[in-house]
C-alpha cells in the first residue's frame, strides 16, 4: 500500500513538507533551501518514525542520507516555502 497522505491538506509528518515547497522568483525570495544530511546512528529512536525512508538493503555501515529543508530565515506559520529548484546538493 502506497502513503499517500501527501495528497492531504493536513501534515501527518513534520518532518516531510518537501512536497509543499514552490521555487523562487525574482518577485519571491527562496527561503528555505536543500542540504543533504547523514543521520547519524544515534538518532532517538522515537523519532526514527518521522523519516520518510525506507532501508532497502541490510548493509548497517551505510548511513541513512536524506536531503533536508533549511530555513534561510524566520519562517512565520502559514507561510509558503519557496526554494530554488536548481540548486545543487552536495
Amino acid at each position: 500500500m502506497s502513503d499517500s497522505t501527501w495528497l492531504t491538506s493536513e501534515i501527518h509528518n513534520p518532518l516531510a513538507v518537501g512536497q509543499y515547497v514552490n521555487n523562487c522568483s525574482n518577485d519571491r525570495a527562496a527561503n528555505v533551501c536543500y542540504q543533504e544530511f547523514d543521520v547519524p546512528a544515534v538518532f532517538p529512536i522515537e523519532l526514527k518514525q518521522y523519516l520518510p525512508n525506507i532501508a532497502y538493503s541490510y548493509d548497517k555501515q551505510s548511513p541513512l542520507r536524506c536531503v533536508i529543508l533549511v530555513a534561510l530565515r524566520d519562517i512565520k506559520q502559514g507561510e509558503e516555502l519557496f526554494s530554488n529548484y536548481y540548486t545543487i546538493v552536495s
